[in-house]
């Protein structure tokens, strides 16, 4: 039956100024875990938003990306686009060799 409760559970999503109003609340004294039972938020998400506006005055997770994450990133885009840069030329090289 937990599982039945778990699997009906949708995950809520938070607009901007809300997450904000509770980071402020933050800032006026409140604390995490008053947050969390107040707004019925789960505490990690209340954390997440404190340390991620903190951080880089943005709630998204690409604005709060570490430099090895943004390098790991652009890499993997690299790699990505050379795949299917040999992709197009071994399709090329079949058509040029049929006789």
């Amino acid at each position: 039956m937990e599982e039945n409760k778990m699997a009906e559970e949708t995950k809520k999503s938070y607009d901007e100024d809300f997450k904000r109003h509770i980071v402020e609340l933050y800032e006026a004294g409140q604390t995490r875990a008053e947050l969390a039972k107040a707004y019925n938020l789960h505490p990690t998400s209340v954390s997440n938003w404190i340390k991620y506006y903190k951080a880089s005055k943005s709630f998204k997770a690409k604005d709060n990306l570490t430099d090895e994450q943004k390098q790991i990133r652009e890499l993997e885009k690299q790699l990505k686009d050379k795949q299917m840069e040999i992709d197009v030329l071994k399709k090329a090289m079949v058509v040029m060799l049929k006789p």
